[in-house]
């Protein structure tokens, strides 16, 4: 068979209310932004593996599909979101199901994946096979998202260490939006000292030992958090408005005080001193705008604030480096033959991944709607 870099992603992960693939169109748009430096910098074919679908082209080409149902089944996992719950970080599968995961790797020589279930890592590792696993990155507040990216091999990891972008590099992206936020106070004035934020219900930074977390698993740990007394201010996420488990960890009513604003206006608000969820960006992003950032369950990343800190299990924020063929040759050369540097880097426009994926995470909300227009707004409705 052929050796080649295949580039995959969560591929048993289904849609929330049905048994289809829901990463299909992730691991596609991974795929075409680094299969030609991929392919530059390694001279192999770079395939996609993606949850089989009728549509898919033909085996051989650009694109493999993957037995999802089968691999269900051979697994004994339920066919739903809770039966990807519970194999997402696996600690061990039945031995046809190893072997059929195993299966569309055979020939491969390194595996580039994005946002890669805890199960996949473990198997690849226990193959011997080099995984790289990028990651759209907690900090979220810069001119672009950025990537955040782990790996198990340590000489891969050595090679990281240029490319990662320190905390300094985040600063003054913070610096920039908490000023803009001047221009944009909140409708309501700010009471709490205290920020929880809430998340979606099917998050895989919510999963731990099988198990979907929300914040009625972490009660004491709140209450630690926010103390006693004194009001709280509760953001749910747009797509959750139910409480994410708010209700049922013991906190008086009175205490709550819902808000719909724009998180990095709260966050650039000088009242607020913590910012408290289970394991929301926001929670990482808000030591960058003068916030303790407490984390109830685990954090989505552990991000190195500085290049001494990288270390394995860790996360490398990479911005742009990505793009260039000479970045994936520094890191593919401890595991495979690379061609020679052509020392490019191409650089995106601002915003360019944001609007490619169609996900803005609220920065839209600030930059791309008028300043003068949104704080008239807000005036008026202060009265």
């Amino acid at each position: 068979m052929t050796r080649r870099i295949l580039v995959t992603g969560d591929l048993l992960r289904p849609q929330d209310k049905a048994f289809k693939p829901s990463q299909n169109g992730n691991i596609q748009w991974f795929h075409r932004l680094v299969r030609r430096p991929l392919a530059a910098a390694s001279g192999l074919p770079v395939q996609a593996l993606l949850w089989d679908e009728p549509d898919l082209p033909p085996p051989g080409g650009d694109v493999q599909g993957f037995d999802t149902p089968g691999f269900y089944a051979a697994a004994g996992a339920v066919p739903d979101v809770q039966g990807w719950v519970g194999l997402f970080d696996a600690p061990d599968l039945p031995r046809d199901a190893l072997a059929m995961m195993a299966a569309p790797f055979a020939g491969v020589a390194a595996v580039v994946g994005f946002e890669l279930t805890e199960l996949q890592k473990r198997l690849f590792t226990w193959l011997g096979l080099p995984w790289i696993d990028v990651n759209i990155h907690p900090y979220r507040f810069g001119p672009d998202v950025l990537f955040a990216i782990q790996t198990d091999h340590p000489e891969i990891l050595a090679r990281l260490l240029p490319h990662h972008a320190e905390d300094h590099v985040f600063e003054p992206w913070a610096d920039l939006l908490a000023a803009t936020a001047v221009k944009m106070p909140p409708r309501q004035p700010i009471t709490a000292s205290h920020l929880l934020v809430g998340q979606t219900q099917v998050d895989r930074a919510l999963i731990r030992d099988g198990r979907l977390r929300d914040l009625s698993h972490f009660a004491a740990q709140l209450h630690a958090a926010i103390g006693p007394e004194g009001p709280v201010l509760y953001k749910p996420h747009p797509y959750n408005a139910d409480g994410f488990g708010l209700h049922q960890v013991g906190l008086r009513l009175s205490r709550v005080q819902e808000t719909r604003e724009n998180v990095y206006v709260l966050l650039a608000q000088d009242r607020l001193r913590s910012v408290v969820g289970v394991s929301s960006s926001v929670v990482a992003e808000a030591r960058f705008f003068g916030k303790e950032g407490i984390f109830l369950g685990t954090p989505p990343m552990r991000i190195a604030p500085r290049r001494a800190d990288l270390a394995p299990g860790r996360h490398a924020s990479v911005v742009d480096a990505w793009l260039s063929a000479d970045f994936w040759r520094d890191l593919l050369a401890p595991v495979l033959p690379v061609t020679a540097a052509d020392y490019r880097r191409p650089v995106l426009p601002p915003n360019a991944l944001r609007t490619s994926l169609r996900q803005f995470w609220g920065w839209d909300e600030i930059f791309f709607q008028l300043p003068w227009d949104l704080a008239q707004g807000r005036a008026q409705a202060r009265g």
